[in-house]
């Protein structure tokens, strides 16, 4: 159990092509105020972090930052064909049931 109120603390490690950095900052305050900055891809797991947060740390004033940066293989994306022809298919039915011209360019 963490037993002052204020500290620093930064972890940097790498995981699948990404450079992930941590840090946590906690100040003396009589209330509990987390601040959290996330990248939009992993919101979905901010009201976990908090509760972590909130179960360890009593009080405080405690800022939570995440940083991302991608590592090589920036440009080197995977297209699934399969969906792609799906997506072609099925708005080349649409484009022929409502009349609407298709650019003959994207047939070759």
């Amino acid at each position: 159990m963490i037993k002052s109120m204020t500290g620093f603390g930064k972890s940097v490690f790498e995981i699948n092509h990404k450079k992930v950095t941590v840090e946590i900052k906690s100040l003396n305050s009589k209330q509990s105020d987390i601040s959290t900055r996330i990248p939009p891809l992993y919101r979905e797991k901010e009201l976990e972090i908090r509760k972590e947060l909130s179960d360890r740390l009593v009080r405080g004033k405690i800022d939570f930052s995440v940083y991302v940066e991608n590592l090589g293989e920036s440009g080197s994306a995977v297209i699934n064909s399969g969906i792609v022809k799906g997506y072609f298919t099925d708005l080349s039915r649409i484009s022929q049931e409502l009349n609407l011209p298709v650019n003959e360019r994207l047939l070759q």
